[in-house]
């Protein structure tokens, strides 16, 4: 009887965890970023600057689009910042960002602050903006586009596996794993690669004011520093979070005294808090899974 009600309380105490976690955390978590949302826009104004994230892999960018419109349309917020710390991603997801922010700073300055690294797809979104910052050690570059498509055939004929394909169009299967490439889908790939690559280099172009056959030279799919970058005109100034921040004033001919901080504003997208503690939810079962592994090594 004792082992039994043992179980039971630490039944128990297993379902208690899981409704707190499951349940009352997420509530209040969303409870208090709502309300930190509503005093972010109550408080902001004075020397007040958004600052937009963009972090990790660029792949969907429809919450850092939205956020760059609604500061943008924000009478509260004097600028922007857009953070990135990002090694590239998309092509189509990084010139969103791009495409958000020419037609943006045209309403308000927005100053592109690079992180530790800011390569491909992250540059790209950095370049239609209106001052760029970043550090000398700052990862950059990387002006290209990769495509990398692999080929089973010697697997299928290993396993004895014939995989049979219909199509309506010749190129409808180009870059099928399952058989050769042929030399008209290759070049057909790489003719879509070098529209890529060239969209990219005009958009520096334009976004930076350096002649695209300069351009040329220097975007062959290098990662440079910060302070090369700087030499190639990508980058203007070097500086912190708070450098492009105060870059905002003097793009509006208003510069601070140089005792004055500008007030930074991070805003919040719908529910991000709540989809973080999600994410730490669906990590607990590795948690658990790493745990037993030292465990049983420590034994």
């Amino acid at each position: 009887m004792s082992s039994m009600k043992e179980y039971f309380i630490w039944l128990l105490k297993v379902v208690t965890m899981l409704v707190l976690v499951l349940i009352v955390v997420p509530i209040m978590i969303m409870a208090v970023g709502a309300i930190n949302e509503a005093g972010t826009e109550a408080t902001a104004g004075g020397n007040a600057v958004a600052v937009v994230e963009l972090k990790g892999e660029i792949v969907d960018t429809k919450e850092i689009v939205s956020q760059l419109y609604k500061q943008a349309f924000n009478n509260k917020i004097d600028g922007i910042v857009l953070r990135i710390d990002s090694p590239g991603g998309g092509v189509g997801a990084s010139q969103d960002v791009y495409t958000a922010v020419r037609h943006l700073k045209e309403r308000k300055p927005i100053v592109a602050s690079m992180g530790g690294v800011a390569a491909s797809g992250g540059l790209y979104s950095a370049v239609g903006a209106s001052k760029v910052y970043s550090q000398p050690g700052t990862l950059t570059g990387s002006i290209g586009v990769i495509m990398q498509l692999p080929n089973f055939t010697k697997v299928t004929e290993r396993v004895g596996v014939n995989v049979i394909t219909l199509k309506s169009g010749k190129l409808k299967d180009a870059g099928n794993p399952f058989r050769e490439m042929s030399p008209e889908e290759q070049s057909y790939f790489e003719t879509t690669l070098h529209s890529v690559h060239e969209d990219f280099m005009q958009a520096i172009s334009e976004g930076r004011g350096i002649p695209l056959e300069e351009v040329a030279k220097f975007a062959d799919g290098r990662v440079i520093t910060g302070r090369r970058a700087k030499e190639l005109k990508l980058v203007d100034e070097f500086g912190d979070l708070y450098d492009a921040a105060r870059a905002v004033y003097d793009l509006k001919n208003q510069p601070l005294p140089k005792d004055t901080l500008p007030k930074l504003i991070y805003p919040q997208g719908k529910f991000s808090q709540f989809k973080e503690l999600l994410a730490w939810v669906k990590s607990i079962p590795k948690m658990f899974s790493s745990a037993q592994q030292v465990s049983y090594l420590m034994h």
